[in-house]
């Protein structure tokens, strides 16, 4: 018997959350080994080599990805002309990036930049052997595939080589082979639970509805991209060699803000989207979704920025090491648009899912302009007016986003600012209960005073839960009681059982 599609909705939903969180362990663990043999610059120019690369993989892959997981009918053939098209793609950009590697480091007059550019055109290559069965396994909901598949090759590929390569003192080039060898796997696996079946003959006819919606999603994701990477380009540009260091300060302050964002971003590219394309006729449906994910993420990630902001320096310490404190004051201001980004994520799901691309991707033009004017800021004025700008920039796309999703789902706004209230209970408690931790600890170790703020916060928001549950509920959408339904832990069930009519 098929499940139900809200029951397969929420088992896609729990397997990719533990997908993502698997990877972002890994990752920052990785990160944070790296944190204490990398300096400064290098981080900077880690960040360039990437930001660059991620520019070119969005035209390398052509939209092809979400084309496949938003059509309603998919044939073989489409299917096949997909594949072959992604390589042809992959490989005509990793060719343009190995060649033109040399152009790119003299414009940023950083001659180490070539060869890492030069590696990195391998993982167009991989990428693109690994598009098509990722977006069918999304498109199928199989989050269970994914899973295995990122755990065996992050565990690989990064905790493994990486690591390994790290310790022999490869410097830069540990995190790009553990890229590599991480995406080289991944396809690999893919491969291997899609079931794949591939025509040898592309019929590029087939492909023409694949590309049409490709296209203006690959103009939507570079605009996209390029709104939060174009200070950095900027920044990376204008900067003399003797302010290299100040590139990887801001490198590594935006890893603090995009950490988050970027686990939303995964499962909202992956299951909402996947979801609202499911019911993109059906708005009252999508609407549903919406709200929910709204909600879902709002009263986590509130709290979190809060913990965030409270203990920036001691975070930076258990992420990314001792070397890049004098990232705390920039890092502090660029946390608070972690809740605005989170809902521009949630808002570009629903624009993709019913293709109201055109309208988004001017959004995302305006955001573009205001980032790298932004990082003109930096270059000027310092680093705390560029991640000034960059916070206003963000909430003003929010606005323009949020506006532009009440045309397509109507919602009430008194409906949608009601979502918030138990994550801002939450968030208000961990200052309550942060403040005294952060100032009578002040002169702690910064693992006890973290460890010490992080067990209260929990003790309290148990205690929350457990004798006012009704604080931590926004109409129907009752995350906490979910998922005390599953822990073992009979007296909470019960506790949130009762409270709820079960």
């Amino acid at each position: 018997m098929s499940q139900a599609p809200e029951g397969r909705f929420s088992r896609s939903v729990q397997w990719q959350t533990l997908n993502v969180g698997v990877q972002v362990i890994i990752q920052l663990a990785f990160i944070r080994y790296l944190g204490g043999i990398l300096s400064k610059p290098e981080w900077g120019l880690l960040g360039l080599v990437l930001a660059f690369a991620g520019v070119i993989e969005i035209f390398a892959q052509l939209g092809v990805g979400p084309s496949l997981i938003q059509r309603k009918d998919l044939s073989r053939d489409q299917v096949s002309s997909a594949f072959w098209l992604s390589m042809l793609f992959g490989a005509a950009f990793a060719t343009a990036v190995f060649f033109s590697a040399p152009r790119v480091s003299t414009f940023y007059q950083r001659p180490e930049m070539e060869p890492l550019l030069q590696w990195v055109a391998l993982s167009f290559l991989f990428a693109a052997f690994a598009l098509v069965p990722r977006s069918l396994l999304i498109r199928r909901m199989d989050f269970r595939s994914l899973f295995w598949s990122s755990l065996m090759a992050m565990g690989l590929g990064t905790g493994v080589f990486g690591i390994w390569a790290a310790s022999e003192g490869w410097g830069v080039f540990a995190y790009i082979g553990a890229l590599l060898t991480q995406n080289a796997l991944l396809g690999l696996n893919y491969w291997w639970r899609s079931k794949l079946s591939i025509r040898l003959r592309p019929h590029i006819a087939q492909a023409k509805p694949l590309l049409r919606y490709g296209m203006s999603s690959t103009v939507f994701n570079f605009l996209n991209y390029v709104a939060t990477k174009a200070d950095l380009f900027v920044l990376g540009k204008l900067l003399p060699a003797f302010r290299h260091a100040e590139v990887g300060i801001f490198e590594r302050s935006m890893y603090l803000m995009n950490t988050p964002i970027t686990v939303l971003g995964k499962l909202s590219d992956s299951v909402l989207f996947s979801g609202m394309s499911g019911v993109q006729d059906e708005r009252e449906r999508l609407r549903g979704i919406f709200l929910g994910g709204t909600y879902v993420v709002t009263t986590l990630v509130i709290p979190g920025v809060v913990i965030l902001e409270m203990f920036t320096p001691d975070v930076i310490q258990l992420l990314i090491g001792p070397k890049l404190l004098d990232a705390a004051p920039i890092a502090r201001i660029l946390i608070m648009a972690i809740l605005f980004r989170s809902w521009i994520k949630i808002s570009d799901a629903v624009v993709r899912a019913v293709d109201a691309i055109v309208p988004a991707s001017w959004i995302k033009f305006g955001f573009c302009i205001m980032v790298a004017g932004s990082g003109y800021l930096g270059f000027r004025f310092g680093l705390s007016q560029l991640a000034a700008g960059i916070l206003l920039a963000t909430l003003l796309q929010t606005l323009a986003m949020l506006l532009l999703t009440r045309r397509l789902i109507p919602f009430d706004w008194r409906e949608w600012a009601l979502l918030a209230l138990p994550g801002l209970r939450l968030g208000l408690l961990a200052v309550a209960v942060s403040l005294p931790v952060v100032y009578v600890m002040a002169q702690s170790h910064w693992a006890i005073r973290f460890g010490t703020g992080m067990l209260a916060i929990a003790m309290a928001t148990f205690t929350l839960a457990w004798f006012r549950p009704s604080a931590l509920r926004a109409g129907s959408f009752d995350l906490l009681s979910q998922v005390a339904h599953r822990i073992p832990f009979a007296p909470l069930k019960q506790r949130w059982g009762k409270e709820d009519g079960h």
